[in-house]
């Protein structure tokens, strides 16, 4: 990548780490099963009101969609989110890149606060709530055990919620991508 001024005005030679890319595109993966699979789940609502029998086919197409997509999202969020999250975001030049620092780097550099340090927050707060709704949606249909006192009756609304929060992690997260490591500006 070459160069980038950094915050002081001096010139740094950070590249982006090969798992902040890598990460970039398992979680494009991910949201692209999302989107595929919302279509599904639309064709399921629409065939099965209708009474045809291809809502079941959808239905499971929808499932199996949403199933990959949480666990490709996981992926990413293991191997790269997680680690950098309590490791920092001043990367290192180890393979992954994984950073130094520790949970402030993401806050503040020299005791000053990065203008856009509210977004690391914000990104880990949505992060959480959406991976607990994708699990949890993904356990009530795929296990036959699920916990009665568990289910949510209207679990369309959960998912619908799951959705929304889905794609506005998406959008901080390239905004994260974006600030952090390809400006490195924070």
């Amino acid at each position: 990548m070459g160069g980038r001024t950094c915050r002081s005005g001096e010139e740094s030679s950070a590249t982006i780490p090969f798992g902040a890319e890598l990460n970039l595109g398992i979680q494009i993966v991910a949201f692209l099963l999302i989107l595929v699979g919302v279509r599904y789940a639309i064709l399921t609502h629409k065939f099965e009101a209708a009474g045809k029998e291809e809502g079941e086919r959808f239905e499971r197409v929808h499932k199996n969609l949403m199933t990959s997509a949480v666990v490709v999202s996981g992926i990413g969020t293991v191997i790269w989110m997680l680690p950098n999250l309590f490791l920092g975001w001043f990367y290192g030049s180890n393979f992954m890149g994984y950073g130094t620092g520790g949970i402030s780097s993401y806050l503040e550099y020299n005791g000053a606060y990065y203008a856009h340090w509210y977004l690391i927050v914000l990104m880990v707060a949505v992060g959480a709530v959406t991976a607990v709704l994708g699990v949890y949606l993904v356990l009530r249909m795929r296990w036959s055990g699920f916990p009665a006192a568990l289910k949510v009756q209207n679990y369309r609304a959960v998912m619908i919620a799951t959705w929304i929060l889905w794609v506005v992690n998406v959008l901080i997260g390239l905004l994260v991508f974006y600030f952090f490591a390809v400006l490195g500006t924070g």
